[in-house]
């Protein structure tokens, strides 16, 4: 017998079976979910077994409201071989005991027909979209040398005027500094949404530990000009901070900070860069940063969402900030 049904067992038994499983990413691991616990959510698991061995599993977000409404996100998607059942709405929120519920969900799997070809029975495509569901890969088991070859012309002639200022890269553990670079940033570009709060920013840093690498451009008066992180995750790595103020900018130092990231990303034992999503046609230049390294382009399946009401849906997203109510 093969079903979908709430995971019942503590996080260790989690991490030693999601860890086993294919194309995982750190949105299923234990310290994303303490993660969005910090900030409000509650953590809701589900596997699918089949004889008696648990052989898919899912990790979702709840946030829950009076007369039974509910609204669930899935950061990624399902991990593991299970039956496509178009069911799997109805399952999800008959086992969280919610009249109404709205879902969404980011799938990070490369886009594939199987897996679209049920997303689009079960589900339908975001109607307000976060992102992109492009992201660029780089690969890192390569030696420096290939890596320094795979540099576009323009990227490499950056770095090289990055390196003309007087600066060093330190580690930055600090919240503050990282939460007023992206405020510096989003004032710097006329943004009214903020990429990340102070209290994401402390959350993340203290679920992960050491595990989250961030490293600053510092200048001899002391300032941090501009931030850069990653999430390390066995043999992966996961871009997850950049910020820079206009005087970093200036003087190109992102260029020096990425690469330098990069290079601590493969000491550490990573073979693979996630630089986690690029919008070729409404940010050009972040995606011509990213091309620059080397990278190449990965569809996803993208963002996809449902409800069994469409008041209920339409309500959630009048009476939240919906861009910023879900996270990465």
């Amino acid at each position: 017998m093969s079903n979908w049904s709430l995971y019942n067992g503590d996080y260790d038994n989690w991490k030693a079976q999601v860890s086993q499983m294919e194309a995982t990413t750190y949105l299923h691991d234990n310290e994303w979910a303490e993660h969005l616990e910090n900030l409000g959510w509650a953590v809701c698991r589900w596997h699918y077994q089949q004889n008696g061995r648990s052989i898919a599993f899912l990790q979702g977000f709840l946030k829950c409201y009076p007369f039974g409404v509910g609204v669930l996100w899935f950061p990624d998607w399902i991990i593991g071989n299970y039956k496509l059942s178009c069911e799997v709405t109805d399952i999800l929120r008959k086992s969280l005991s919610l009249r109404f519920l709205t879902i969404r969900i980011r799938s990070h799997h490369p886009k594939n027909d199987q897996e679209l070809k049920f997303l689009e029975l079960a589900f339908s495509f975001a109607s307000n979209s976060f992102g992109s569901a492009l992201t660029m890969h780089l690969d890192l088991s390569i030696s420096t040398d290939e890596l320094l070859k795979g540099l576009t012309k323009n990227w490499r002639r950056n770095l090289k005027r990055s390196k003309k200022l007087d600066y060093e890269i330190v580690e930055v553990r600090d919240s503050d500094t990282i939460a007023k670079l992206y405020s510096n940033l989003r004032e710097a570009k006329g943004l009214s949404k903020l990429f990340f709060s102070k209290q994401q920013i402390e959350s993340l840093m203290n679920s992960y530990g050491d595990q989250i690498v961030v490293i600053g451009a510092k200048t001899p008066d002391g300032i941090i000009q501009a931030i850069r992180g990653a999430i390390i995750r066995d043999d992966q790595a996961f871009d997850i901070f950049a910020a820079t103020n206009v005087f970093s900018r200036k003087h190109y130092l992102s260029y020096s900070l990425c690469w330098e990231l990069v290079h601590r990303c493969k000491s550490l034992g990573c073979n693979h860069f996630d630089f986690s999503g690029v919008d070729p046609k409404n940010n050009m230049g972040v995606y011509n940063f990213k091309k620059g390294t080397g990278a190449k382009l990965v569809e996803t399946l993208g963002e996809f969402e449902y409800s069994n009401s469409l008041i209920m849906k339409k309500l959630v997203i009048y009476f939240t900030n919906f861009t910023s109510f879900f996270l990465k």
